[in-house]
């Protein structure tokens, strides 16, 4: 076969190195991922939590080389970046640069063969003071014996910092971070061929279009959100990736127009404003203040964007996700409903006809439909199906769960069949 297939799954990789975020520690296994109650604590560090003996037993082979020195720390905690750079200096010490090797289609990959952007690295006074700030917590948590060199340790710094993906969850929240040797051959682009999605801490690449070819090099996925603004998607890029895109996406205006497209009686001026409560929302989220509180600020928000913002503009987009989950949290299915809805135009605008978001944000509102016995579930589930059918293959606990509550709930599609649309 000279092409990859729409859903056809490209790529399966497992992690070099991986941490699990220092936010979930104590509600995810540090092995697995898997989010559950009673988890064990590491009886010698007592810092990693595990699923059971089997999940403890497997890790480590891996932790031991950090655990004494977790252990050595504490009162304090290592952050996930520190550890990540840890696990991975020890993983080279003891089998070097050259192995593991990853095969992906006839290309060799090593840690040795990752981009590290070095010469770049050095040239960025911000990147050289993050590096430098890093090496002095290292010394002090794993010692500066466990330390290479300058000229060698910015050259690991880089590969880490360009190839370390973020892991995340069914709701594609970051859970963790993660270097896969496999999924560092894919180059970036705003207009991607394929999409990145993880069961667990198993990375999948699958193609959400036919792709003429079986060039690996000439294959692309995102590097980043896509639903924002060019200029920030550039910077973005740039300051995390030294890429610059040039793919028509980044060259067309279009989505950028509606992005920032106001309504006949929107003014320009009303548009700071907005952003600076939406950042508002965003810091009451993150200082967990009441979800009664953050949803009225929402629905204020939202009743004045409706006078001055398309319902593209991104600004009003993100609040509405906000207020969208608040909803779900809050068990306000009604308005939920409405609030998901209105999420689907910009959605599928801005991230295509498959992509993850899209889907798992189709299997929340058709769940909910379901669950509030309203005749158009059938029809969001569906279309959840085709879409998480291609993102994350049939054989993702994901898609699994769909056809699960599908049935259970005894859903009745259309005469068309779920087959791929």
């Amino acid at each position: 076969m000279s092409s990859f297939q729409l859903g056809e799954l490209i790529l399966t990789s497992k992690p070099y190195a991986y941490v699990l975020s220092n936010a979930c520690r104590s509600s995810r296994c540090d092995f697995c991922f898997k989010k559950q109650k009673d988890l064990k604590r590491c009886s010698q560090c007592s810092f990693l939590f595990y699923c059971d003996k089997s999940c403890q037993e497997k890790s480590w082979d891996v932790h031991k080389a950090e655990c004494k020195f977790i252990k050595k720390a504490k009162p304090k905690e290592p952050t996930a970046s520190m550890r990540l750079i840890a696990l991975i200096l020890f993983k080279i010490k003891k089998l070097g640069r050259e192995f593991p090797v990853e095969d992906v289609y006839g290309r060799k990959m090593t840690f040795q063969s990752l981009m590290s952007h070095a010469e770049d690295i050095q040239k960025s006074l911000k990147s050289c003071q993050q590096m430098m700030a890093l090496i002095g917590t290292l010394i002090v948590y794993i010692g500066s014996t466990n330390i290479p060199l300058p000229s060698d340790f910015v050259e690991i710094f880089g590969k880490m910092c360009i190839n370390t993906f973020s892991i995340c969850d069914n709701e594609m929240q970051s859970i963790g971070s993660g270097l896969y040797l496999g999924a560092s051959v894919f180059d970036h682009s705003c207009q991607p061929d394929a999409e990145v999605v993880f069961d667990g801490i198993n990375l999948t690449v699958r193609a959400i279009k036919d792709i003429p070819h079986r060039n690996i090099n000439k294959i692309y996925i995102s590097y980043i959100d896509q639903m924002q603004l060019t200029e920030d998607r550039q910077n973005a890029l740039k300051e995390q990736y030294y890429v610059l895109c040039q793919c028509q996406r980044c060259l067309s205006p279009h989505l950028d127009e509606l992005m920032t497209k106001l309504t006949d009686s929107g003014r320009e001026n009303q548009v700071s404003e907005f952003n600076a409560q939406l950042e508002h929302i965003k810091q009451m989220k993150k200082d967990k203040v009441g979800p009664s509180t953050i949803y009225n600020a929402c629905l204020n928000q939202l009743a004045l964007h409706e006078v001055a913002l398309a319902d593209t503009h991104l600004c009003k987009v993100k609040t509405l996700e906000i207020a969208f989950d608040i909803c779900i949290e809050s068990n306000q299915w009604a308005d939920a409903i409405t609030l998901g809805k209105q999420l689907l135009k910009p959605y599928r605008l801005y991230y295509g006809q498959y992509h993850p978001t899209l889907g798992i944000h189709l299997f929340k509102l058709g769940k909910i439909q379901a669950l509030q016995n309203l005749p158009s579930a059938s029809t969001t589930l569906q279309e959840a199906e085709n879409v998480l059918k291609v993102t994350h293959g049939e054989t993702h606990h994901l898609y699994q769960e769909l056809l699960k509550f599908i049935y259970e709930s005894r859903i009745v599609f259309p005469t068309e069949s779920l087959a791929l649309q």
